[in-house]
C-alpha cells in the first residue's frame, strides 16, 4: 500500500492518448456522424418528416420481400417515388433529406433499407452540390451499419466519380464497419487506399483508429500483422504499441500482449497509464491477480502512476466476480491517492450495494447523491441496477421516485430501464402505467427490444386484450424480425382460440412459417386445423 501513496506525476494529455483512454476505459469509440449538423427543422418540417417516415415504412409492410440493389440499375419503386413527390415540395428543403436518413440511422430493427436507396436516388439529383457530401455520407452510414457493403462502396466510387468531397471522418467510419462485420481485410485495403478517395494519405491516427476497431473485435492476429507490416511507413510510438497489447489483451492472450509489452520497452518506448492499465485489466479478468498487482507496483515504480480508468478496470473485475468488499476497498485506494472517481467509479459503486449479498438501496442512493454533488452527471447505466433492485424487492413507489429523479436530473432512460418499469407495474396489474410507459418509449425514440415485447404481450394476454396482443405480436415478427419464444407465441395462439379469432390465429402462424420461426407441417389438413 506504501507504493500506492507516492506522489502523483502529471502526464501529457494528447488527442491520441483520449482515444486510447477510451479504449482503456471499454467505453465505445464515438459515432461518426455526417457533418456538419442539419439545422433543426420547424414545425412544419417535423410534420412532413414524419409523413415521409411513414411513407417508407408503410412501403415496407406492404412490400416485404423487397431487395436492395447491389449496383445499378436501381429500382425506381414508382409508388413509393410517387407518394414522396406528393409529399416533399420542389425542389425540397436542402436538410430535409438527411434528416430522413438520419432519422433511419438511428433504428435498429425494421429499417426500410430498399425504401430509404429508392428515395436516396430520388431527392438527390434536385439537391444542391454543397448538400451532397452529408447526404451520400448518411446514406453510407446507413448501408454499412447493417452490412451492405457492395453498395456502400458503389456510393463511394460515384463520390468520387462525381467529385463530391470526401471526408477522411467518411472513410474511418467505413473502415470500422468493416472490422465490426468481421471483415478486416477490406478494412485493410480501404485504410491503404485513402488518398485514392481524395480523404488524404493514411496517418497515423487512422491506423491508430483502425488499430482499436480490431482490439474491439478481437481481432489479434490481424492487429498484428498490419503493425507488423506499416512498420516503415509510420515508425511505431506508445500509441501504436499500446492498441496492439490491447488486442491481444482482449483476446487473452497476455502471453503475446507481454511480448510485445516488453518489445515496446525494449524499442525504447515507455509504456504509458494505459499500457499498463490494459495489461492490468486482462490479468484480473484472467484471474492473475498477485501478477496484476505486481505489475501496479512496477508501474508507479517508473512514474507513472494509475489513474481513474487503472482503478475502473481492477474494480470491474471485482464487480463481475461478485467482490463486493474489495470493491469499496479500491475506492478507498483511489481516494488516498487523490483520484478522482468518474461515472464508471460511480457506476460500479452502486451496482456493488444494488447486487446479491447486498441489496442496499440506500447506500446506492447516497452514491447517488454523492456523485451528483461532485458535479458527476448520471446517465441510464446509474439508475438501471438500482431499477433491477426495485424489480426484485417489488417496491412501486420506489420505482416512481428513482423515475421522477431521472427526469429531475435530465437522465434519459434506456431499454433496460423501460423493461424493468413495465415488468414491475405489470406484476402491480397497473394497466394504464404500462401503456404510459411505452407511449414514453415511443416518444423518446427508444426502441424495444424482444424483452420489451415479451412483456406488454404476457400483460395484454394476462388480461384478455386479445387485440393488442395480436397486434403487438405481428409488430413484433413483422417489423423487427425478433423469434418470439413458445412460451410468448403459444400464450397469444391460446387467446385467439380462445376469443374464436380462427382468421386472426391463421393469419399470425402462417407469418411465424413464412419467417422460418416455426416449421409448416407436411400435411396440409394437420396445417389447417392449426
Amino acid at each position: 500500500m506504501a507504493l500506492l501513496l507516492k506522489p502523483r506525476r502529471h502526464l501529457s494529455n494528447t488527442c491520441r492518448s483520449l482515444l486510447l483512454r477510451r479504449l482503456c476505459d471499454g467505453a465505445p469509440a464515438p459515432p461518426a456522424p455526417a457533418d456538419p449538423s442539419p439545422p433543426p427543422l420547424t414545425r412544419a418540417e417535423t410534420k412532413l418528416l414524419d409523413a415521409l417516415h411513414a411513407v417508407l415504412l408503410d412501403h415496407r409492410r406492404a412490400n416485404p420481400a423487397a431487395e436492395i440493389p447491389v449496383s445499378p440499375p436501381f429500382d425506381a419503386l414508382p409508388p413509393l417515388s410517387e407518394a414522396v413527390s406528393g409529399l416533399l415540395p420542389s425542389p425540397p428543403p436542402p436538410h430535409l433529406p438527411l434528416h430522413i436518413l438520419r432519422r433511419l440511422l438511428a433504428l435498429r430493427r425494421g429499417v426500410p433499407l430498399p425504401e430509404a436507396v429508392a428515395f436516396f436516388r430520388h431527392v438527390a439529383p434536385s439537391m444542391p452540390g454543397d448538400s451532397l457530401p452529408d447526404l451520400y455520407a448518411a446514406m453510407i452510414y446507413l448501408l454499412a451499419k447493417h452490412h451492405h457493403f457492395p453498395l456502400a462502396r458503389h456510393l463511394l466510387d460515384e463520390m468520387r466519380e462525381r467529385a463530391v468531397p470526401i471526408s477522411s471522418q467518411l472513410i474511418r467510419a467505413l473502415i470500422r464497419r468493416y472490422v465490426r462485420a468481421e471483415m478486416p481485410s477490406e478494412a485493410t485495403d480501404l485504410f491503404r487506399r485513402m488518398d485514392e478517395y481524395g480523404a488524404g494519405a493514411p496517418d497515423t491516427a487512422t491506423l491508430a483508429s483502425l488499430l482499436a476497431a480490431l482490439s474491439k473485435k478481437r481481432l489479434a492476429s490481424e492487429a498484428q500483422a498490419l503493425f507488423d507490416s506499416c512498420r516503415s511507413v509510420f515508425p511505431p510510438d506508445v500509441v501504436l504499441y499500446t492498441a496492439v497489447v490491447h488486442a491481444w489483451c482482449r483476446t487473452g492472450r497476455l502471453d503475446e500482449a507481454e511480448r510485445v509489452f516488453a518489445e515496446m520497452q525494449q524499442s525504447g518506448i515507455m509504456p504509458n497509464v494505459y499500457t499498463y492499465t490494459a495489461v492490468i485489466d486482462a490479468m484480473y479478468r484472467v484471474g492473475q491477480v498477485p501478477r496484476a498487482q505486481e505489475l501496479l507496483c512496477q508501474m508507479i515504480d517508473s512514474g507513472c502512476p494509475p489513474s481513474t480508468a487503472t482503478f475502473n478496470a481492477i474494480m470491474r473485475a471485482h464487480v463481475k466476480a461478485g467482490r463486493s468488499e474489495q470493491v469499496l476497498q479500491v475506492h478507498n485506494q483511489m481516494r488516498q491517492l487523490g483520484c478522482e472517481p468518474d461515472i464508471i467509479t460511480y457506476n460500479f459503486l452502486i451496482e456493488t450495494h444494488c447486487g446479491k449479498g447486498q441489496g442496499n438501496l440506500d447506500a446506492a442512493l447516497k452514491v447517488l447523491a454523492k456523485m451528483t454533488a461532485k458535479g458527476c452527471v448520471p446517465d441510464c447505466h446509474t439508475f438501471n441496477p438500482m431499477f433491477k433492485l426495485v424489480l426484485v424487492l417489488g417496491n412501486i413507489d420506489a420505482a416512481r421516485k428513482l423515475y421522477e429523479k431521472m427526469r429531475e436530473l435530465q437522465c434519459k432512460p434506456n431499454v433496460v430501464t423501460y423493461n424493468c418499469l413495465l415488468r414491475l407495474f405489470n406484476q402491480e396489474k397497473s394497466m394504464d402505467m404500462v401503456i404510459r410507459m411505452k407511449k414514453n418509449m415511443d416518444a423518446e425514440g427508444i426502441e424495444p427490444n424482444m424483452h420489451t415485447y415479451a412483456i406488454l404481450i404476457e400483460a395484454f394476454c394476462g388480461r384478455g386484450n386479445w387485440r393488442h396482443a395480436h397486434t403487438t405480436l405481428k409488430e413484433m415478427i413483422e417489423e423487427k424480425s425478433f423469434k418470439p419464444s413458445k412460451q410468448v407465441r403459444d400464450m397469444v395462439l391460446a387467446l385467439l382460440r380462445k376469443a374464436g379469432q380462427l382468421k386472426k390465429h391463421e393469419e399470425l402462424v402462417e407469418l411465424m412459417a413464412d419467417q422460418g420461426f416455426i416449421g409448416r407441417p407436411a400435411s396440409d389438413a394437420l396445417w389447417s386445423t392449426l
